[in-house]
């Protein structure tokens, strides 16, 4: 698979739906495990198209319909939407994003301590 980017919300909604059935799934199905107002069918469809050709989805003929299939694992698509939404919010700047969270009162001394200790781990693996 080519170099994975962010995905539209709307697109991202669907492979939210089909990374959380974690089976095949028909277009009837998809519409009903998506979030919000229904969506009109061929608006679905071309969504699935678009993922498909962008090789996040895997369509398989079953009698009338498809069964979509996500190729594309979350795990291997955080990293995208992760690098993004740091730079879009952050610029990048870990002191930027740990402020924004310490300013909220996110931060438990837990916290701290855990993120800490994984970054003087990170330290060590880079060494």
């Amino acid at each position: 698979m080519p170099k994975i980017k962010r995905l539209p919300d709307t697109e991202l909604e669907i492979m939210n739906a089909l990374w959380d059935a974690d089976a095949p799934l028909t277009a009837a199905e998809l519409e009903t495990a998506l979030p919000g107002p229904p969506r009109a069918r061929t608006t679905l469809l071309t969504l699935l198209a678009r993922l498909e050709e962008k090789g996040c989805v895997n369509r398989e003929k079953q009698g009338r319909g498809y069964l979509y299939t996500a190729t594309l694992t979350r795990s291997e698509y955080l990293p995208a939407e992760s690098k993004s939404a740091w730079h879009r919010l952050f610029g990048g700047s870990p002191r930027s994003f740990v402020a924004a969270l310490a300013e909220t009162d996110a931060l438990t001394d837990a916290d701290i301590d855990e993120l800490t200790a994984y970054l003087e781990e990170l330290k060590k693996e880079r060494k």
